[in-house]
């Protein structure tokens, strides 16, 4: 046992409180270059609804850049994206509240200004009636014409007695840096619009385009256009695709080729379009294919997991078999380009930028949480001679790494011998095991998305379930992202059935590993995992229980009443609507109340547009009706995706004590 105490599974005492893990400082994003190091968006002391621009300087001195009083963060698509930019001294960023657009004064240092109130002044209008309506994202500033280039998202309503969310307008737009305003449309030829970025001259402007009933990750074009004297698009074209596919993260090198990613292969991987084939037929070619995706599913504008390097070399991040590495690609000979391998075994690996000879990006290990990293170059690009620092924001000291599971990634056969996966995650505690000839509870994971996926980077919120004596599975269904374009579709149009099917096959096939205990087990999951865990209770017997985080209850109503960005998804998920309405019905856990008997905890924002409440409402009235043991908790103030700490912490207590009793978990030794 060495020394361990005998516990009762799922009942160990733990140091990982429900308010230590939810504290986030490791959660930096949308990190850029600057002149003096980097910029990045984090939260302020470690709560995830208060998020600041930061500035880590080249000698690791860290400073928080915007003022008291703003919540740096956009609501476009809900989701967000990239809110802000720095060119000189200058900063620009979105506030949460009014979503307007500020200009704030910073210092040659990013210090703060010594005895001087910071100020931001409004660059976009802040008239009460507009708060909300006109959202900004994925910004870019264009000196040649004094302007700020971004994402604008109109939610005025053409009809406000009627909203309709496909009404809401979503184009690129410029704004005079001097005079402000609400932005001149440089271009509205599509739904959805991303990824505006300028050629190393200021002549070329290159974005990203998609429509219904696409996602980013389905079938997107990229556009590219010249400036007039005025500075309107001139000369619009796209880039040459030889079949349908996702492309995205378009960006130009210091010689004016433009990169970009695409999954013609089945696989993201990279392509390059010379400055001549811009001019002409703007065909693209590979950049050393691989098996492997080198970006995540575009959920957030702004990703960015490469980076163009000044002699043309590139520095990527790509994931294989649930890992994340990073590599330096050099185009050796004008037509082969060589990998040459920086590191691997990360969980996740974003945010890649470079400044003179220093690249930074942000990653996470199965023992370290997310954190800034460092890389520089020793004299060049052809050396081989590389180092990398890892920078920690929060200066905690390095956790105990023996009370944390390793994930083991593992595969399993399902309906018609396809494979899916997942990464189990065992009990550990340093001081408890659990009792003689027992076995552990298990918790079943499920990501959102459907189009995300199960990552093995640090996660303390599941540590939290491994600490206590649970073991966790974290699927990587059908539709999962990391395992190519093929897999990815495999769902459409097949929600409800391929994800179930395979999350009822990696629980037994744990439990013919003897691994848990079948009369244990509980499935907990947020957003279209919340609709997983309803629908699998509807499904299979082999649930005790489950947890669902503002979940999908009835496919149906979501159609009229979710946002513009995902307003559509469900004709790839299901099919169109309503020609397919029989086949929503059948899908829903609301219309299939009968078959679900085991208890139900669901958690709620009562301000939630993606999923909105009444989803929950919906189906807690229908199985207290039924008498089944539901229970249900609305946050006030909350959308989708908690980020209070009193309310994150409070799911996470109330879910615990729900396993506790539900599983019939007993503390006794």
């Amino acid at each position: 046992m060495n020394g361990r105490l005998q516990q009762s599974y799922g009942c160990w005492p733990s140091s990982l409180t429900a308010e230590s893990v939810s504290l986030d400082s490791g959660d930096m994003n949308f990190l850029r270059k600057d002149s003096s190091g980097v910029c990045f968006i984090n939260s302020v002391n470690g709560e995830k609804d208060q998020q600041a621009v930061w500035h880590l300087s080249s000698t690791g001195e860290l400073n928080r850049l915007t003022p008291v009083g703003f919540n740096v963060r956009s609501r476009v698509h809900e989701y967000g994206g990239v809110p802000y930019c720095v060119h000189g001294n200058t900063l620009w960023f979105c506030n949460l509240a009014d979503q307007t657009i500020y200009r704030q004064e910073l210092c040659n240092d990013r210090r703060p200004l010594p005895g001087v109130l910071v100020e931001a002044k409004p660059l976009t209008p802040v008239e009460p009636s507009l708060a909300g309506k006109l959202r900004y994202a994925d910004f870019l500033i264009d000196p040649n014409f004094n302007r700020l280039i971004c994402v604008r998202e109109d939610h005025r309503p053409s009809d406000p007695k009627n909203f309709d969310a496909n009404s809401v307008i979503n184009s690129l737009v410029s704004i005079d840096l001097d005079t402000g305003g609400e932005g001149e449309i440089l271009y509205a030829g599509s739904d959805f619009v991303s990824s505006p970025r300028l050629s190393p001259d200021g002549k070329t402007l290159v974005w990203q385009t998609w429509s219904h009933p696409n996602m980013p990750w389905d079938n997107t074009e990229i556009r590219l256009a010249n400036f007039d004297a005025e500075g309107k698009l001139t000369n619009i074209r796209q880039i040459h695709q030889p079949r349908n596919g996702s492309l995205i993260q378009p960006q130009f090198g210091k010689t004016g080729q433009l990169y970009f990613i695409a999954d013609w292969s089945d696989w993201w991987n990279l392509y390059r379009v010379s400055a001549d084939e811009l001019e002409a037929t703007c065909k693209a070619e590979s950049i050393h294919p691989m098996e492997a995706d080198f970006a995540p599913p575009q959920w957030l504008l702004g990703h960015r997991n490469y980076c163009v390097l000044d002699d043309g070399s590139m520095l990527v991040s790509f994931t294989q078999d649930s890992q994340w590495k990073l590599g330096l690609l050099r185009n050796t000979s004008g037509e082969t380009w060589k990998m040459q391998n920086i590191v691997d075994g990360y969980g996740q690996i974003e945010n890649i930028c470079s400044n003179a000879e220093t690249l930074f990006f942000s990653a996470a290990t199965a023992n370290q949480e997310n954190a800034i990293h460092r890389l520089q170059l020793e004299g060049n690009t052809k050396s081989t001679s590389l180092s990398i620092e890892r920078i920690a924001l929060s200066g905690d000291p390095e956790a105990d790494t023996s009370e944390f599971s390793s994930a083991k990634t593992i595969s399993f056969k399902t309906e018609n011998g396809e494979l899916a996966y997942g990464n189990f995650y065992p009990p550990c505690s340093s001081q408890y095991t659990g009792l003689v000839d027992s076995l552990p509870p298990l918790i079943v994971s499920i990501h959102g998305g459907p189009t995300s996926c199960a990552k093995t980077s640090l996660n303390l919120k599941l540590q939290f379930w491994t600490n206590r004596g649970f073991a966790v599975i974290d699927v990587n269904h059908r539709g999962s992202t990391g395992f190519g374009r093929k897999f990815r579709q495999s769902l459409y149009p097949n929600w409800g059935l391929f994800d179930l099917q395979d999350i009822e096959f990696a629980v037994r096939h744990l439990i013919n590993e003897g691994l848990v205990d079948p009369e244990k087990v509980a499935i907990r999951g947020g957003s279209a995992g919340g609709y997983s865990v309803m629908a699998a209770l509807s499904k299979s017997n082999l649930f005790a229980a489950g947890a669902s985080y503002y979940g999908i209850s009835d496919l149906e109503v979501l159609t009229q009443g979710t946002h513009k960005f995902e307003s559509r998804y469900l004709d790839q998920l299901i099919g169109p609507y309503p020609e397919a309405r029989e086949i929503y019905l059948a899908r829903s856990p609301i219309y299939n109340i009968d078959k679900i008997t085991a208890p139900l905890l669901l958690l709620q924002g009562s301000e939630d547009k993606v999923v909105p409440p009444d989803q929950a409402e919906g189906i807690c009235t229908k199985l207290k009706q039924k008498g089944v043991d539901v229970r249900y908790i609305s946050f006030e103030g909350e959308g989708h995706g908690f980020r209070q700490l009193q309310n994150q912490v409070l799911a996470l207590e109330t879910e615990l004590s729900f396993y506790q009793e539900t599983l019939k978990l007993s503390s006794s030794q």
